[in-house]
């Protein structure tokens, strides 16, 4: 049962408050002065204080001060019936719990206490768990620090088990930083070899190696209590050619005996690139399926209604040149100008419903071998009246060694006709158009530049989704179906832009086999 310390100097007052509590289930004391309240902590353990601030000699805010003192933890209530502004800022210093006014109604003070009650109750817990964690904790250390010995004893053949690890990076320091192992993995990791390093020092191979080995555990000993378990962490190598890479380290340190010095420092590493380039490629392929998928779905959506509209556009198209047969001769002209903007209309619909179910229908390439240099200038010759009336200049370079590979000729061409036309609209006011195709390392890499208007970031985002344009006119497919293509050559289709900078495309494809 809890017990609730009461102080105040009024007889009824403190019955009334003792009541109130007892009938709620709760053990109380009473003191009428800071003597009293101070003799009964003393003497008996108490959950929560309630305290008046206005006590003979001393204070309340007194108390507040001893409790916390001697019980940091132990709640204190003050109340008091003509509230002194100035004396707030010592209850909040003091770390007074709360601050009930007077009269006391009772179901503040329930409250209020109840509230107390419950964070001692937490605070008791705290500090046994924190205990039984300080216990095992010392036990872990017994048992790593144990572990840590042996490991020392068996030093001689340890070191022919270690060297013959490839995959993982070995090596030992001693306390002047001094490198006194070095196996075959390290000599990999690092680009130096064993004979090179041993009696070395350890900072030409890390590029923060004081931070790591000196300023903190595992070799920084100063009489403190460190964890003599290892340390993990990420740290940058620094290689013999003056690179550096990423690697994950557990770095122990090493003990003759369990309560000895530390002697120095065993360190197991790993380079981290191929790991984190899997885990990129991951990433990108776990998006590049999400948006396939998100493509797919709209496609088949687009083309049930494209399918469902065709029909009838086409109905209304030959109606129109029914009517428009049938008035001849018996309209004014102005009438058959509106005959033909209908059938028009019409045929500008019937053409974006094509264009939707081109989009939607799959893809199977028909592969030959083509010279992708000569598809790139066939596109640039069927767009030179736009890029005429646009005043744009062209810049095509091509490759020296060839830009052969397996395609399909007319897909490949409708696509960079989408890209290329793109590129046309981004300058209404005039620019540049360079084209320049390169074979490197067995791929083919063509890049689409131009000094258009450029993208926002967030207009960059979503170029790729169908249905998206920042134009007047056009469907939004044309990004979204040259990159269909291109992924269906097993190629990859990058772009970078800048608002007033310009866009700049990559594609690259599989070269020729």
């Amino acid at each position: 049962m809890p017990r609730i310390l009461i102080v105040d100097d009024e007889p009824n007052v403190r019955w009334t408050l003792s009541e109130f509590l007892t009938r709620e289930g709760f053990d109380t004391s009473v003191a009428q002065d800071y003597e009293g309240a101070v003799k009964t902590v003393d003497l008996e353990s108490i959950d929560v204080a309630v305290v008046d601030i206005v006590l003979p000699r001393k204070s309340g805010i007194e108390f507040l001060k001893y409790v916390h003192a001697r019980e940091p933890y132990l709640p204190v209530i003050m109340i008091t019936a003509d509230p002194d502004v100035s004396q707030v800022p010592d209850i909040v210093r003091e770390g007074a719990y709360d601050f009930i006014p007077k009269p006391v109604v009772k179901a503040a003070l329930i409250s209020a206490v109840s509230r107390a009650v419950e964070k001692k109750k937490l605070v008791e817990e705290k500090r046994v768990l924190e205990e039984q964690l300080r216990r095992h904790t010392v036990q872990l250390e017994t048992l790593v620090t144990v572990r840590t010995a042996e490991l020392a004893e068996a030093h001689n053949f340890l070191n022919t088990v270690l060297d013959s690890s490839t995959e993982y990076a070995i090596l030992a320091i001693d306390n002047e930083g001094r490198v006194t192992l070095f196996n075959r993995g390290a000599e990999l990791l690092f680009g130096r070899t064993a004979a090179e390093m041993i009696g070395g020092p350890v900072d030409v191979l890390f590029v923060d190696a004081g931070e790591i080995f000196r300023e903190r555990p595992p070799l920084h000993d100063d009489g403190t209590t460190h964890p003599p378990g290892g340390h993990h962490l990420e740290v940058w190598v620094r290689r013999h050619d003056g690179s550096t890479l990423l690697a994950s380290a557990v770095l122990t340190p090493v003990r003759q005996s369990a309560d000895g010095p530390i002697l120095g420092c065993l360190g197991i590493l790993k380079d981290l690139t191929a790991d984190r380039e899997r885990e990129d490629g991951f990433q990108r392929m776990k998006a590049r399926l999400e948006h396939s998928e998100r493509i797919a779905a709209l496609g088949r959506a687009a083309a049930q209604v494209a399918h469902d509209v065709k029909n009838p556009l086409a109905g209304l198209r030959l109606y129109g040149l029914v009517l428009k047969k049938k008035a001849a001769g018996q309209l004014g002209a102005d009438a058959m100008e509106l005959i033909d903007e209908i059938i028009r209309a019409i045929d500008h619909l019937t053409d974006n419903v094509d264009r939707v179910l081109d989009f939607a229908r799959p893809v199977t390439p028909l592969l030959r071998r083509v010279d992708l240099s000569d598809v790139v200038r066939d596109a640039i010759h069927m767009l030179e009246p736009q890029m005429a009336e646009s005043q744009i200049e062209t810049r095509v370079e091509s490759c020296a060694s060839g830009t052969v590979a397996m395609l399909d000729e007319s897909l490949i061409r409708s696509a960079l006709f989408n890209l290329l036309l793109n590129a046309i609209q981004a300058m209404p006011g005039g620019g540049t158009l360079s084209v320049c195709g390169e074979n490197a390392g067995g791929e083919i890499r063509l890049r689409i530049s131009d000094t258009g208007i450029g993208m926002t970031d967030e207009q960059l985002q979503l170029i790729f989704e169908p249905f998206y344009t920042t134009k007047n006119q056009g469907l939004g497919l044309g990004l979204p179906y040259s990159q269909k293509v291109i992924e269906q050559h097993r190629g990859t289709l990058e772009v970078e832009s800048r608002k007033g900078e310009g866009t700049r495309i990559l594609i690259t494809l599989p070269g020729e086999p």
